[in-house]
């Protein structure tokens, strides 16, 4: 059984080649394999079935998969994916995008910042060291913590966060940074009453824009932090923010970025590591073999190494 990165990476192989028939067959074949991916395959099926030509199948399942759940698609997306161009103005299509509006916004009035918590084994050293790990976007905080969740057994309290903001049912986003950076601090001082907190081991931990926000949140000293450890982190507007930071090193804290060897990062990791450096931050940057925007599939080694440099 391979995992759903694998599997993901050659959907996204066959896409960019254009075989849409082909790469249709394959979400198809996956959905029983992958439940818990079920949201973002349905929308993967969509795109294909729009480029594919199939609009009333199309139709058909994003009919089918409201009418048998809770579920809901991003509306921006339905609307402005050019892959799904082909189904735009079609009634029956805006009539399901309107649904799905009507349950963003229904869920946009109950959803509330979460977080998992993993304790430290038991017969661990208090104060505990803590990370905090963000998601990337579009993901959550379930399966975010595969990721992170094994440094309970080395002593670490890990708190996984998942944002307020859903972009589709059970996915969710970072999108408004300032609302981001006012959650992980409401985190950050409830994890430091419920549990005893080396203030001297705060680690951030992020994907993606998670970890474009888990940057952003050290350099600006929101949480008092020594390190960052991030994964392919993405910070949006980074070219607008940078010049905000107060013009004096920021001490104590060191960075620690992760990425695949071939990924397109657009400049995003000279640009944190020139601002580390404008900082007085002590950086590093691995480079892993093989892969794009992703986990490495050997992370713990990763992250091993990332977190002996940020505790130096």
């Amino acid at each position: 059984m391979s995992t759903f990165s694998q599997f993901s990476g050659k959907f996204f192989e066959l896409y960019g080649q254009g075989s849409y028939t082909e790469a249709l067959h394959l979400v198809d074949d996956a959905f029983a394999q992958y439940p818990e991916h079920r949201t973002e395959m349905i929308t993967w099926k969509l795109c294909m079935l729009s480029r594919a030509g199939q609009l009333e199948k199309a139709i058909e399942t994003l009919r089918d998969a409201l009418e048998t759940s809770s579920y809901w698609w991003m509306p921006g997306g339905l609307r402005k994916d050019p892959d799904l161009a082909p189904l735009q103005g079609n009634p029956a299509y805006d009539q399901l995008v309107a649904i799905c509006e009507d349950r963003q916004q229904a869920a946009a009035q109950s959803n509330r910042p979460e977080r998992l918590v993993f304790q430290p084994r038991a017969g661990s050293s208090a104060p505990y060291p803590l990370l905090i790990s963000f998601h990337g976007w579009g993901q959550n905080a379930e399966s975010d913590a595969l990721h992170w969740q094994g440094l309970a057994d080395q002593g670490w309290l890990v708190a996984v966060t998942r944002s307020s903001l859903e972009v589709a049912d059970g996915l969710f986003t970072w999108d408004n940074l300032e609302h981001g950076m006012d959650e992980a601090k409401t985190h950050y001082e409830a994890l430091c009453r419920e549990f005893p907190v080396d203030s001297n081991r705060v680690v951030l931990g992020g994907f993606s824009q998670g970890g474009g926000l888990a940057v952003w949140l050290a350099l600006t000293q929101v949480i008092p932090v020594c390190g960052v450890v991030g994964v392919g982190p993405y910070l949006n507007a980074i070219d607008t923010l940078a010049p905000t930071l107060p013009q004096k090193p920021i001490p104590n804290v060191r960075f620690y970025l992760i990425s695949g060897a071939e990924e397109n990062d657009e400049g995003m990791f000279a640009k944190i590591g020139a601002l580390c450096a404008e900082q007085g931050i002590p950086f590093q940057h691995e480079v892993a073999p093989g892969i794009g925007h992703d986990f490495p599939a050997d992370f713990e080694q990763f992250v091993k190494r990332a977190l002996k440099f940020v505790l130096e």
